[in-house]
Formats: structure tokens, C-alpha cells, sequence
């Protein structure tokens, strides 16, 4: 059992070269105070554990309502086991006794110090590369005593760190976080307040007052935009992102992210609905306008390919 601080990660990635210099290991923390309709780690968005469940892998055999110890597994007639989540203790029987892997838990209580084992081995590859570890999910704000210590552990052993963010919580908790990490990627979604909370459920006042804060004390901030086709992609959006980034206590460097569908399939594994669907992914040429654009106005900007 994880013992000392302990937070819910639901992987932890490595060899990563996207996320920050150099090659990274990546943690990704569960739980985000944002409900992003593009979201491509909706596993991340609960701080609890959950089930994943592959419907195309399951051969409702009932295996696993005869594991499970709780009796919160039912099945009817060649139909795929129905959770009851009441019930359900996440002790993982069913998914030790499934013989075709339809059904896994994400998200597992670890603490800082098998993290900071985990990323030990690594540190050869960090010192050729610059790399380092970096802080993800999810919202690494959202757990931030495990978050904070983590990044102190690693400054500790000189390892250089990385933290992304949406910057949404309370400033109190977020700025200091944040300021203890190296560098900082740090997400806007949208320009607009009410565009904004319609599209991730929550409004970008208290993500944009936290990010003023942070630019006047942090020399390495990069804001990433998701670029996503009828969302945040018209001229009148990247106008007013434009004036945003200006408007701002220094101009901040800027990556555009194109949207991409890799996240999709796991709305499927959670037995949820895919706001998105049928959307189309932006091209190069889309991506590499609205760089051009910010350009324009003074703003540092890179077009990512994913």
C-alpha cells in the first residue's frame, strides 16, 4: 500500500517529448475542475477510480459477475455486465478473473516516493536530453500537496520539472504550485468568458487572474491553445486571444494545438457520450493561419503536429 503523500495518478508515461524539453517522464494526476468538450483523457476528469470496459472485447461469458465479491455486477442474457456503482469497491476481482481483458480500472493510489523511484530510472536519459519529469493529467492543482511535494522532491535530485495546467482554482493554492515548477504550459481555451463556460462548464475569470499573476513572477510560461474547428477556430476568436495575450502583464509565447480524435474511443471504454463526434480535425494549413495571425501582432507562436 502507498504510504507518505499519495494522489490518484492514472499512468505515468515515459519517453514523452511533447511535453516540456528534452525527454520526460509524464504523471498523470486524476481529477480536473473542467468539462472540456474535446477532452482527450475524460478517464483523468473523476478524482475516483473507474472502470474502463471494451464492449468489443467482452463475451458476456459472466465471468466476472461470479467474481464479483460485492454483487454489484449483474448480467442479463448475452448482454455485457451492468455496474451497480453503489456496490462496486474497485477491488478489482472482475478484472483478475475477465479471460478476454474487456474490463481494467484507471486510476490507482500512489504515493511521492514510488513516483520518485519510477522517475529515477530515467535521469540518464534526462541529462543527455534536458528532459525531466512533468506534472499532468487531469489537473496536477487538483491534488496539489501530492503535486507540490513531487516537484520539490525532483528539484531536490536536480531533476528539471515541468507543470500543465488550465490554471482554474484558487489562486492561494494554483500560483504557488505553479512557481515551484521549471516551466509552466499553461492552457487557454477560449477568449471569451461565456463561449468559455460553455465549452468546459466553467468561466476563464479565475483561470486568466491566476495567469497574470503567474507571468508577473514565472520567466517561463508557455500558453498552449487547443485549436478546435467550430469552437475556437473563427478569425473573431484568434482576434480576440490576440488581444487577450497583449492585454496581458508580458506577452507570453504561444503553441497552438491542433485537435485530434485519439481521445474518442476512450468516451466508448467509459460507457459515455462523445460531445464531439463526426468533428473534423484541422489541417496544417488551419493551424500554421492562426500562428501567422498572432504573429502578426507581436505574439511568439509555434503550430504543433501531432
Amino acid at each position: 500500500m502507498a504510504t507518505g503523500i499519495t494522489a490518484y495518478v492514472f499512468d505515468i508515461q515515459r519517453f514523452s517529448l511533447e511535453d516540456g524539453p528534452g525527454l520526460r517522464t509524464l504523471v498523470f494526476l486524476k481529477g480536473c475542475p473542467l468539462r472540456c468538450a474535446w477532452c482527450s483523457n475524460p478517464e483523468s476528469q473523476s478524482t475516483e477510480p473507474e472502470f474502463m470496459y471494451d464492449d468489443l472485447r467482452c463475451t458476456a461469458c459472466g465471468t466476472c459477475v461470479r467474481a464479483c465479491t460485492s454483487r454489484a455486477l449483474t448480467v442479463a442474457s448475452d448482454a455485457a455486465p451492468i455496474i451497480q456503482p453503489g456496490l462496486c469497491d474497485f477491488c478489482g476481482n472482475c478484472v483478475t478473473a475477465c479471460p478476454s481483458g474487456a474490463r481494467w480500472i484507471c486510476g490507482r493510489w500512489i504515493s511521492v516516493d514510488d513516483v520518485v523511484t519510477a522517475i529515477r530510472r530515467d535521469v540518464p536519459f534526462y541529462r543527455r536530453s534536458a528532459g525531466g519529469v512533468t506534472l499532468g493529467g487531469g489537473e496536477p492543482v487538483w491534488q496539489p500537496a501530492f503535486s507540490l511535494e513531487l516537484l520539490s522532491r525532483a528539484k531536490d535530485e536536480r531533476i528539471d520539472t515541468t507543470i500543465e495546467t488550465c490554471g482554474y482554482g484558487d489562486r492561494e493554492s494554483v500560483v504557488p504550485l505553479l512557481m515551484a515548477a521549471d516551466h509552466v504550459y499553461f492552457d487557454l481555451k477560449h477568449a471569451d468568458t461565456n463561449r468559455h463556460l460553455e465549452l468546459t462548464g466553467a468561466s476563464n475569470e479565475t483561470i486568466l487572474a491566476n495567469l497574470s499573476l503567474l507571468l508577473v513572477q514565472h520567466g517561463d510560461v508557455t500558453i498552449r491553445y487547443p485549436l478546435v474547428p467550430d469552437c475556437n477556430d473563427q478569425p473573431g476568436d484568434i482576434a480576440a486571444l490576440a488581444q487577450l495575450l497583449l492585454g496581458l502583464p508580458r506577452t507570453p509565447r504561444v503553441e497552438i494545438v491542433p485537435y485530434h480524435r485519439y481521445g474518442e474511443h476512450k468516451y466508448r471504454l467509459l460507457q459515455r457520450h462523445y460531445p464531439l463526434s463526426g468533428i473534423t480535425v484541422p489541417g496544417s494549413d488551419d493551424v500554421q493561419g492562426v500562428c501567422h495571425t498572432l504573429q502578426h501582432h507581436g505574439i511568439a507562436c509555434e503550430a504543433l503536429t501531432l
